[in-house]
């Protein structure tokens, strides 16, 4: 006999339409955690900017970056110069060496990207072994599916505004 525990639940389809759990990691400590390597600030979010979904509408499958970007903050001397603090706040690695539950959206698939990708969870996220399982965006993926997105191609990205000769 299976034991139901007490509270009301809502279907899986329920959980996916509601925008509120399709936010990634919160910033948690990030102004403490969001300095570069030569000191200076790094632009952080308040937390209170509405995250994009990684969600897709039609099928409810979460959408994941099939490999790491050239410029992905997950590889070693990452571009964008984040510490390893601050790349541990991006894993959602905690003081205590426990990971929360949350994830990261891959920085070429942000709102108004130029590679016109919709956001997906970051490939370096999606393939931590202790990142990933503590993830609930991965762990809604193995039941829910995964849509890959394939990250934008070396180079400069596309032009987002044909520009006038001139």
């Amino acid at each position: 006999m299976r034991v139901q525990p007490d509270g009301d639940f809502i279907s899986l389809a329920d959980y996916l339409a509601d925008p509120a759990n399709h936010r990634p990691r919160s910033n948690g400590d990030a102004a403490a955690a969001a300095r570069t390597k030569n000191g200076a600030d790094q632009a952080v979010s308040t937390g209170d900017d509405e995250a994009p979904s990684v969600f897709d509408d039609v099928t409810g499958a979460v959408r994941v970056m099939s490999s790491r970007c050239d410029t992905c903050i997950g590889r070693a001397g990452n571009a964008a110069g984040l510490t390893d603090r601050r790349r541990d706040a991006l894993l959602g690695r905690r003081d205590d060496g426990t990971y929360d539950e949350g994830h990261t959206v891959c920085h070429s698939t942000l709102p108004g990207n130029s590679y016109d990708l919709p956001p997906a969870v970051c490939a370096w996220v999606a393939e931590h072994p202790q990142a990933a399982p503590r993830s609930h965006a991965m762990r809604m993926a193995a039941s829910a599916g995964i849509r890959y997105v394939d990250p934008p191609a070396s180079g400069p990205p596309k032009d987002p505004a044909p520009r006038a000769a001139g």
